[in-house]
Order: C-alpha cells, then sequence, then structure tokens
C-alpha cells in the first residue's frame, strides 16, 4: 500500500541528529578508544566507551534498546571484532562498524560479507566519523538494514567502495598537507624534497604514533613531544602528527 511506502523525502525528513545517536565505541587500545570517542563526540555523537567484547556485549544486554550504533576495533583478545560482529547481529540485531589498521581487501571482505555495515581503515579521521549516522538504525527496529546499507552489495563491489572512500580521504589529506608544505618551503629551504616526500601512515608509523602517546601521557602529549619518540619518515611535520591528535 501507498501509506506504508517510505519516500525518499520522507526518508531525509526521518534522519536522526546526531545528538540523538547512541553508540557504543569498543576497543582494548585505551589511547585509540579515547581518540576515536573524541572525534565522534566533537559531533555531538553520544557515546559509551568499553574496553573489551565482555563489557561490551554486557552492556548492551543491561542496555538492549539504547544504543544504535557499534563501533568495534578488529584485533582484540579474547573475542575479536568479527566475532562480536556476529554476536551484535545474531542477539541485539544493531549495525556493527569494523576499524582496524589491516587493511588489505581480504579482511575487508571478511567484515562486509559478514554483515558489517562499513569498515575503517586506521587511522580514523574526523572524515571517517562524521557521516556513520547514516549506518545508524533504531533498536526498535526490526530490521537492520538502513537504504544505504540496502544499496550495498557485499563483495567486491563493498570493498571497492570502501577503497574508494580511502581514496578520497588520502586525496582530501594529501591536498591539506600541499599547502603545509609550501608554507614550510619557505621557511626550511627544502622545497624540493618536501613536494616529493609523501606521508603514508603505516600500521608500524601509527604503531609508534601511539607508543609515543603512552609514553608521553594523553595530557601532555603535543606534536613537538611526540615527533622526538618517533622515528619520522622524510616530511613529517607537527602538522602530520596535529591532525591525529585532534
Amino acid at each position: 500500500m501507498a501509506g506504508n511506502k517510505h519516500t525518499s523525502n520522507q526518508s531525509s525528513k526521518a534522519e536522526p541528529t546526531f545528538e540523538a545517536i547512541q553508540v557504543m565505541v569498543v576497543d582494548d587500545d585505551v589511547i585509540c578508544l579515547s581518540i576515536v570517542a573524541g572525534m565522534l563526540k566533537t559531533f555531538k555523537y553520544q557515546v559509551v566507551t568499553v574496553k573489551s567484547a565482555e563489557d561490551a556485549l554486557g552492556t548492551l544486554r543491561s542496555r538492549s534498546h539504547f544504543f544504535h550504533l557499534i563501533i568495534t576495533d578488529v584485533h582484540m583478545p579474547v573475542m575479536d571484532g568479527f566475532e562480536i560482529q556476529n554476536q551484535v547481529r545474531e542477539e541485539f540485531n544493531l549495525p556493527v562498524v569494523l576499524m582496524s589498521a589491516d587493511d588489505n581487501e581480504s579482511s575487508m571482505l571478511r567484515g562486509l560479507e559478514g554483515g558489517a555495515a562499513f569498515y575503517i581503515a586506521k587511522p580514523v579521521s574526523y572524515y571517517d566519523v562524521k557521516d556513520l549516522w547514516q549506518y545508524a538504525v533504531s533498536p526498535r527496529k526490526s530490521k537492520l538494514a538502513t537504504p544505504i546499507q540496502r544499496a550495498l552489495k557485499v563483495g567486491a563491489g563493498s570493498v571497492a567502495m570502501v577503497q574508494e572512500e580511502k581514496q578520497k580521504r588520502r586525496e582530501s589529506k594529501k591536498k591539506a598537507q600541499a599547502k603545509v608544505n609550501e608554507d614550510n618551503e619557505i621557511e626550511k629551504g627544502e622545497a624540493t624534497m618536501l613536494k616529493k616526500s609523501k606521508v603514508v601512515w603505516t600500521s608500524a608509523l601509527y604503531n609508534e604514533f601511539l607508543e609515543a602517546i603512552r609514553k608521553i601521557g594523553l595530557e601532555r602529549a603535543v606534536p613537538k613531544r611526540i615527533l622526538e619518540h618517533v622515528n619520522e619518515p622524510v616530511g613529517l611535520t607537527r602538522e602530520n602528527v596535529a591532525s591525529h591528535l585532534q
């Protein structure tokens, strides 16, 4: 019946505001947990953080109608993100977004084929979390899929979409970095070197970044001090580090 159909205009009007979206973030790394939660709160998401799968499932069981979206790291002890994803889908019927420093295609495909709403490759950026409301659903709805999830076909196409989003993010970062490099050229006299050097946040570099924060302390971690603890590649600047601290 026409009365039961949801038009695109109706869906647009029904989009939840960020303030209304309750998000649970799961990560055994407290630094990563704090950074991702801080990014979400910047956009006014309501955030609850937990450090283990057991705590996550326990919280969900005690507040089953409270959350709209679960974001979990993939690599965790006892129960990994893929297992959490399966348990949450079966028991609570809520969308799960996976995040991991492992950005190879097989890992992405495993998550998406298992029903993940989205896959974020670490380091997580503001760009990654800003529009996660698209995957959030009301826990009172019986069906999990949102219009965007229904449009997302699991398989190679899903991976291509994730990789396309990653590429857009990288291009955006490159443009921003290019502007910073132009300013640094005059001050440092290394125009050629900076133009040719492109900073890539590899898993090893990201882990060094996190280890530096742990040594210094989150409250006292500033770009200058972090650079002193990181075996930085050519071209890594305070601005690069600052962008991951925000």
